[in-house]
């Protein structure tokens, strides 16, 4: 964290999670430390549609990634 903000990149080989990932700072990057548990990005991404074409393993994966962001802000 930066000045109480969260910022994050994050890489992959794969080009759909690379794209997750950019789904993903668009929505925390920038937001203060906080306010982490108010993003639903579990709504976000039902709202563009995008978790009913992703496989078991990479829907994993992103609710993992949404976790360990979220387990960055203060109790």
């Amino acid at each position: 964290p930066q000045n109480g903000l969260l910022h994050f990149d994050g890489e992959s080989d794969a080009m759909i999670v690379r794209g997750l990932i950019a789904i993903l700072r668009a929505l925390y990057n920038g937001v203060p430390m906080a306010e982490l548990s108010r993003i639903d990005a579990h709504a976000e991404l039902a709202r563009l549609g995008l978790e009913d074409h992703l496989s078991a393993q990479r829907s994993n994966g992103l609710r993992a990634m949404i976790k360990r962001i979220r387990e960055q802000a203060p109790d």
